[in-house]
């Protein structure tokens, strides 16, 4: 997801360097035509990284679920903030896009319009994944560390990551210089720290999937070995069949279920 975003972000589209909120409207709008081609192929594919955030975005609210037993706050906090911020990821794409699509055609104001909305809607937002990033080290640091998947270290990365991120805030006050959205503190520091951040939770989120699928195989593989239901393996990789006679003498609770179901019905018809 996060690859296939920037590419289109980055190599198509071009955002970086991005165009001066100082600028005119007639002259984004002849920036947009002369780079009309890049900027509507750069939005197909990060609507397309889009589509994939949700998965990826699951398995890691899976892992904050597992640390909480009874109030589960964290994670749904983080399944909302993630949902609110997709949506403005969409949309700002979406605004991008018709920007570029319309750039020539349409009034240059409109134009300009619809482009600062979308890079309003991509750094004056951030504060959903503030959220969804403090709720996601919270998870992490109270888990206790006998069940620790991922490293509490990464839980104080994230703090600071987000006091990088906040500065996206300010765009709405400034139209040139350091905190405007072309800026070095409301748009560069704060999207190449989100994408830095990103990278390190995905790594960890991989190897925590794969050991959660190795122990979910070896947990599989003897419940199977106990009811009959999986057959062991020998040391040759080869599964045997467990014996029949060993299957039919484990208890089967459904079965026992329906008899004694059975022998309720029959005492009551008697009374």
């Amino acid at each position: 997801m996060t690859v296939l975003y920037l590419v289109g972000w980055l190599v198509f589209a071009r955002m970086l360097p991005t165009p001066s909120p100082h600028l005119t409207a007639e002259q984004l709008s002849q920036w947009l035509v002369h780079h009309r081609p890049g900027i509507l192929f750069g939005c197909l594919l990060m609507v397309a990284g889009c589509g994939l955030w949700g998965s990826w975005v699951a398995a890691i609210c899976v892992w904050t679920f597992r640390t909480e037993s009874r109030f589960p706050v964290l994670t749904f906090t983080q399944l909302i903030c993630v949902a609110a911020g997709l949506t403005f990821f969409i949309f700002d794409t979406l605004f991008w896009g018709v920007a570029s699509f319309r750039a020539g055609e349409t009034d240059p104001r409109v134009t300009q319009q619809m482009w600062d909305v979308g890079w309003f809607g991509f750094l004056f937002t951030i504060t959903v994944y503030i959220a969804w990033a403090v709720a996601w080290a919270l998870g992490v640091l109270i888990n206790p560390p006998k069940y620790q998947v991922f490293p509490r270290w990464a839980a104080y990365v994230t703090f600071g990551s987000v006091t990088c991120w906040s500065p996206g805030l300010l765009v709405i006050f400034f139209k040139q210089g350091p905190f405007s959205y072309a800026g070095p503190l409301a748009m560069w520091l704060p999207i190449s720290e989100f994408f830095v951040w990103l990278a390190i939770i995905d790594v960890y989120a991989r190897k925590a999937i794969r050991r959660q699928i190795e122990i979910s195989r070896i947990g599989a593989e003897s419940r199977g070995a106990e009811y009959g239901v999986y057959p062991p393996r020998d040391d040759d990789g080869i599964p045997h069949h467990a014996n029949p006679a060993d299957s039919a003498a484990i208890p089967d609770p459904l079965i026992e279920a329906s008899a004694l179901v059975s022998i309720e019905s029959n005492q009551g018809a008697v009374r």
